[in-house]
């Protein structure tokens, strides 16, 4: 805080840095929201790849048997 303005000046000034605190304060939060809804959107698409990339292997290993065998993987 700057002690060195007259005593009216101050209290308009703490009212402004209340202000930006305020929002620097609200931009953190929003920041933490977007990133937390981010990264859970990016862990479900990185989930859903490995589960489509799972399904393409058992596919091409199942080729490699012939048809109406049992085959646990």
């Amino acid at each position: 805080m700057h002690n060195y303005f007259y005593f009216g000046k101050l209290i308009i000034i703490q009212k402004y840095l209340n202000m930006n605190f305020l929002a620097g304060f609200q931009f953190i939060v929003f920041l933490l929201l977007f990133g937390s809804i981010n990264y859970l959107i990016m862990l479900r698409r990185y989930e859903n790849d490995l589960n489509k990339k799972k399904n393409i292997q058992i596919k091409a290993i199942s080729k490699l048997y012939p048809k109406n065998t049992f085959i646990k993987i």
